[in-house]
């Protein structure tokens, strides 16, 4: 079974009636962090998908990475929920196994050579300890699925990759010699879901999915700008550099120049302003 929970209230009542057989899955981004960056918002997602199609379909899938992730390690990270570290800690005390499956790849690039402790570090400085739920369990790469960096787990986190994030659970639950009675899963993306929903049924464990939207909601602090999203991404693809909407925050604070119009948002976000609308900032350098 797969519900839509559109706040975290929703996730703590069906965790209430979890027990110790339970393994409470969390994806990482949009469900347990989000990132500040308006292009990298679970909203924007169609737009970033369609600029990435029309300007830089030809580039390889190294390159694809290497913009991505600087976009990623360049963003402020914020928590989609302040109450969700304390719902980890809680499952901890109700001795409920937990884990991290993240889409995050093992492959190092030039803005961070170790993905997996970077991502372990940033759950730990918004008070995330995933490592309490396998003190005594080894860091390993899955290198049996494939891949030239393979998915691996490290201190209560499976990054996966590429890799199916149903094969990276299973590789994992074999590994640590678990096999729960049912499996809690937690992710924004439907599509990961329905793959651990599937992989569930094959192997007789009992499933409950999550999708988790309230990071699809939050507000930004400056309103999307279509044209301001493609001059960050103009200038990442050509100098690969991010400029981070914080400069752009300045800039509209100091006055100057750099003409632009607001893009229609997506229908779901109420939030936004659907007017066309021209604001000055300078043209970053």
């Amino acid at each position: 079974m797969i519900i839509v929970a559109d706040t975290i209230d929703g996730i703590e009542k069906r965790l209430k009636v979890a027990d110790g057989n339970t393994l409470v899955v969390f994806d990482c981004d949009e469900v347990l962090t989000t990132l500040s960056e308006q292009v990298w918002q679970a909203r924007n997602h169609d737009f970033f998908v369609e600029w990435c199609a029309k300007n830089i379909s030809n580039f390889s899938e190294e390159a694809l990475y290497e913009i991505a992730t600087s976009i990623l390690v360049s963003s402020k990270n914020l928590l989609v929920n302040q109450r969700m570290p304390e719902l980890v800690e809680s499952l901890h005390r109700r001795n409920i196994k937990s884990i991290v499956l993240t889409a995050l790849s093992t492959q190092p690039v030039s803005t961070i050579r170790d993905p997996m402790a970077w991502r372990i570090s940033t759950l730990e400085n918004f008070g995330y300890n995933f490592k309490m739920f396998w003190p005594s369990l080894s860091d390993k790469h899955f290198k049996e699925l494939g891949e030239e960096y393979p998915p691996a787990y490290g201190s209560g986190v499976i990054c996966c990759g590429s890799i199916p994030k149903s094969r990276c659970l299973m590789g994992f639950l074999a590994y640590a010699n678990v096999m729960p009675d049912e499996i809690i899963f937690i992710d924004d993306k439907m599509e990961h879901l329905e793959d651990v929903n599937a992989q569930c049924d094959l192997a007789k464990i009992e499933f409950l999915g999550i999708r988790y939207t309230e990071s699809h909601k939050l507000v930004s602090t400056i309103p999307f700008c279509a044209s301001k999203i493609k001059y960050q991404l103009t200038v990442l693809k050509e100098k690969n550099i991010w400029i981070p909407d914080s400069a752009i925050e300045e800039n509209l604070a100091s006055g100057s120049k750099f003409e632009y119009q607001l893009a229609t948002p997506k229908k779901e976000t109420s939030t936004l302003d659907t007017k066309e609308l021209s604001v000055s900032i300078s043209e970053l350098k």
